[in-house]
């Protein structure tokens, strides 16, 4: 058939986001699968309905997938923990046509991921870095007592550095300043991830695109 050899991925329970390869590795082979199906005597295949199934799984654990790579990057910083996780939230709760046989499993993927990071917003290491961080601000907070929160935190902290430095010498020679951090080129098309960041920064700068 004229295409790359590849080795099907395997799910291990120790290794993140395996089964999402694994069904990735399937959907990517379903032609030259089909194939082999039709030439084979096999016990058993996959449906149409369980190929279908796999697709929707797919998309849904595809924000999984690039949560990971993002906070694994070597740019990642603790301010992406907050907005990343909101945003991972918002995917899983919006419902459609599209999720027929996959509710329950985004339901419950949605518990589980309220469950580990429910008080995320209220860690000050994480809210500060949030608050702080331009792209951020306040933006990605759920909790508007969190997010209150945190910018009493960081009036406290601005006040404490005041304080301590108000003995300072006004003749200290001034820093050195630090070199802009270039924005990177936006990608020609973006993910479902990406996009729902870019929404709540819309919703934000204008509170009627969160009804529409």
């Amino acid at each position: 058939m004229q295409m790359q050899p590849k080795r099907l991925q395997q799910d291990v329970k120790t290794r993140w986001n395996s089964t999402y390869l694994m069904i990735q590795s399937l959907l990517e082979q379903k032609r030259v699968l089909g194939a082999y199906i039709a030439d084979s005597d096999l016990p058993s295949t996959l449906t149409v309905n369980q190929w279908a199934l796999l697709e929707k799984t797919s998309i849904v654990l595809a924000p999984f997938e690039e949560l990971t790579r993002k906070v694994s990057s070597a740019t990642a910083s603790t301010a992406d923990v907050i907005p990343a996780v909101t945003v991972l939230k918002r995917i899983l709760a919006k419902e459609g046509d599209a999720d027929t046989g996959i509710k329950t499993m985004k339901k419950t993927l949605l518990e589980a991921v309220n469950r580990r990071f429910d008080s995320v917003e209220d860690e000050p290491l994480y809210a500060l870095a949030t608050l702080l961080d331009p792209r951020y601000k306040d933006r990605y907070f759920t909790s508007a007592q969190s997010a209150m929160s945190a910018k009493d935190a960081l009036t406290g902290e601005l006040e404490d550095l005041r304080s301590s430095t108000a003995g300072a010498s006004e003749a200290a020679e001034p820093q050195e300043k630090a070199p802009r951090v270039e924005a990177a080129a936006a990608a020609p098309s973006k993910s479902s991830f990406m996009q729902e960041f870019d929404q709540i920064a819309e919703e934000c700068e204008d509170p009627s695109a969160a009804s529409s």
